[in-house]
């Protein structure tokens, strides 16, 4: 199938790449369908989680783990069967990005992971309760820990 998408024109999808977020992404809840689209090939990259029912509904994400390789999660029973997760080897985590000009004064979500069960396509938001993690983690820190 056809999608308009916010970064990169018209591209194809199949059915077998949608995610659905059964209650939505918080402040964007009526949108429950997206693909995960690379911006390049690389692991490392940003990826764009894009809703397939509206073109302007997309988010820059980052994975975790290539750039904070403490970052540690726990899932409550709930997340669990929301997922229908069956292996802990097919979950996927993600958190979003809100970029600025300047990059380094961009943040990352780290306490609103998004969460991909990749057998199956089911997807969630959470929040990690007990956790320190900032829901706006600068980049510059990303960048100094980098460098």
């Amino acid at each position: 199938m056809e999608l308009v998408t916010k970064y990169f024109s018209n591209m194809e999808y199949d059915d077998n790449d949608v995610l659905l977020f059964k209650t939505g992404i918080f402040g964007f809840e009526k949108y429950k369908k997206f693909i995960l689209i690379r911006f390049d090939n690389s692991t490392n990259s940003f990826i764009c989680l894009q809703s397939i029912d509206d073109a302007d509904i997309a988010f820059v994400m980052i994975n975790p783990s290539n750039l904070i390789p403490d970052y540690e999660i726990t899932l409550e029973d709930a997340d669990v069967q929301d997922l229908d997760l069956q292996d802990i080897q097919k979950l996927a985590v993600y958190n979003i990005c809100v970029l600025r000009d300047d990059v380094p004064k961009s943040t990352v979500n780290l306490r609103c992971p998004v969460i991909v069960n990749t057998d199956n396509g089911l997807a969630k938001q959470i929040i990690l309760e007990n956790s320190d993690y900032p829901f706006k983690y600068p980049f510059q820190k990303l960048i100094n820990k980098e460098g």
